[in-house]
């Protein structure tokens, strides 16, 4: 028996599921820099992969390059794993006319400029995909000046960089603010990375991009999703519990047991790694919403009457985007079935870690950023997907109609971008302001 579902190892093409919308926004976003952040096993290395082989086209302007910095504590160690990425996509840069076994030894800074360059004088950007960059954070303390000249490439509007991480880089922050400019991170834009939508996540559950799709009745789905909280490693770690095969071969899923769902200690290192990472302020909300299992933001603000009003409702956004809470008819509960166990399981440990691996003041500002920032871009993605669905619409009406099949599907989906967007907005529109 072959299990379909892939549980850690990153993974592109018909196996990634879902992040269109994510996708749509990354590649048309003006931005030159953006700071991917997930949590453990959010799918941040897939995200990238997925982005490298979109754009992997001669007829595209971007030009992708993905490099992952794990491992590397050096400038030296970044610049040879440089050399050796643009080795492993050889023949989409040689096509470019650029002979890439010259440029070994260069530095990564070098190596960045001159490829902006040829690409640029094509009419071409280089889209840079950056995985594992925790790793700056000790090459930040080591090798100030190198990496301020880094951030200056990485921010260049020759390039489009996406780099993705924990929230842990937040560190950069502390470590660089002396900086005679700014920190690292400012001028990166922070996109949040989270759930798959429940129709993608239905999707993975069932295999739909699979030459062989799996059974799973409706109530079966819908306790995976509820206990999931459509976390894509979720998924495919309690779907490979659950898959059996008939005598004919046809995959399904049983219904889940209280056993199915108890983290074993892979799953429970992920979450310490997450828990470390918080500050403070959000571990003390993330046990007290475990303790409540249902709880308001309101009674939340009454039991950490210490703590800044607004700063607790700054971090209970962003522990939403991040996936450590979620919200159940309005009330707040611990992000998924996993998580909340394994809080229950480890919560006198839990209370008496002190300390923080993240800064907390350089933490709620970047936070405060994206918060006050969402409004705006869903507007600007909301006008986007408006303009692209009048557009389809006019095609539509005038297409052959061989085409109508396709054209009418890309409708529906994008249609389903705007419905989820607008409520994104309207969302937006109700909560309150910060105070600055």
């Amino acid at each position: 028996m072959r299990i379909p579902y892939i549980v850690g190892r990153w993974v592109n093409g018909s196996r990634h599921y879902g992040r269109q919308r994510l996708f749509d926004y990354l590649l048309d976003t003006p931005d030159t820099a953006t700071w991917i952040v997930g949590a453990r096993r959010m799918g941040k290395t897939s995200l990238l992969r997925q982005l490298e082989m979109l754009t992997d086209s001669a007829d595209s302007e971007l030009v992708p390059l993905f490099w992952d910095m794990q491992g590397c504590e050096s400038s030296q160690a970044l610049s040879d794993e440089l050399f050796l990425a643009l080795e492993d996509a050889s023949s989409r840069f040689s096509a470019l006319g650029i002979a890439v076994a010259e440029w070994e030894g260069l530095d990564a800074l070098l190596i960045l400029r001159r490829l902006a360059r040829i690409l640029h004088s094509r009419g071409q950007r280089l889209l840079l995909l950056i995985d594992e960059a925790e790793v700056l954070i000790q090459i930040a303390r080591n090798e100030a000046a190198w990496l301020a000249r880094l951030r200056r490439s990485l921010q260049d509007p020759a390039l489009k960089t996406m780099l993705a991480s924990t929230k842990l880089l937040i560190q950069l922050n502390a470590v660089t603010a002396e900086w005679p400019t700014s920190p690292f991170l400012f001028g990166f834009n922070m996109v949040n990375l989270w759930s798959l939508d429940p129709d993608s996540a239905v999707a993975l559950v069932e295999q739909r991009q699979a030459p062989r799709h799996v059974h799973a009745s409706r109530a079966v789905l819908e306790e995976i999703l509820l206990h999931t909280h459509r976390h894509p490693y979720l998924i495919q770690f309690l779907c490979q519990r659950l898959y059996s095969e008939d005598s004919g071969g046809q995959g399904f899923l049983r219904a889940p047991t209280d056993e199915d769902l108890d983290p074993d200690h892979l799953l429970a290192g992920f979450f310490l790694i997450d828990f470390q990472q918080m500050t403070r302020l959000e571990r003390r909300l993330l046990l007290l919403v475990g303790q409540h299992t249902l709880t308001t933001e309101a009674e939340l603000l009454a039991d950490l009457a210490d703590a800044d009003p607004q700063r607790i409702r700054t971090y209970l956004w962003g522990m939403e985007k991040l996936g450590h809470l979620r919200r159940i008819y309005d009330q707040l509960a611990v992000g998924n079935e996993y998580l909340r166990r394994w809080l229950l399981a480890n919560r006198s440990q839990l209370e008496q870690m002190d300390e923080a691996l993240v800064d907390e003041e350089s933490f709620a500002q970047i936070l405060q950023i994206g918060y006050t920032r969402e409004p705006a871009s869903y507007q600007v993605e909301l006008e986007r997907l408006e303009h692209q669905h009048r557009q389809l619409q006019e095609r539509l009406a005038l297409c052959q109609p061989d085409q109508r099949v396709a054209v009418a599907s890309e409708l529906n989906r994008l249609g389903q971008q705007l419905d989820q967007v607008r409520r994104d907005v309207a969302q937006t529109r109700q909560r309150l302001p910060l105070a600055h």
